[in-house]
């Protein structure tokens, strides 16, 4: 009897941005909705992340656009001192979009960049992320 092998591709097709900004969360989400065109809405649960017993909630931000079935998320890299991703830290936020944003990458890349409180944007290789996982909602 023959065998099949199932191959998984697990490694969703996303588009991850790195925003180096010292606002706050909710001052860059407005910026990001007035000169991206998004809508993003806090959501209702965090990211959260059990260190020594303490749990840290990193604020997340999110757009579900049904029509085009795409969505957006801005995600923060930090809870106090304590990073989500360690390794990126240069980027104290990270805006997540599906792939169906790859047509317009470079318009979008650069309007986020010019964007108020924006200091730097860069795109983030998601190869190179060692627990990317955690920003998949």
């Amino acid at each position: 009897m023959a065998k099949y092998r199932l191959e998984e591709n697990v490694t969703p097709q996303l588009e991850v941005f790195g925003i180096s900004c010292h606002v706050p969360d909710y001052r860059l989400c407005w910026s990001l909705n007035k000169g991206l065109g998004l809508d993003l809405t806090r959501r209702r649960g965090d990211i959260v992340e059990e260190v020594k017993g303490r749990a840290l909630h990193y604020p997340v931000f999110e757009q579900r656009d049904e029509e085009e079935e795409l969505r957006w998320w801005l995600v923060s890299n930090l809870c106090g001192k304590r990073r989500l991703l360690p390794q990126q830290k240069q980027a104290d936020f990270f805006l997540v979009a599906d792939a169906g944003t790859a047509a317009r990458e470079q318009e979008l890349f650069e309007r986020l960049r010019s964007a108020e409180f924006v200091l730097t944007a860069y795109v983030v290789d998601q190869g190179s992320l060692k627990m990317g996982h955690k920003l998949l909602l």
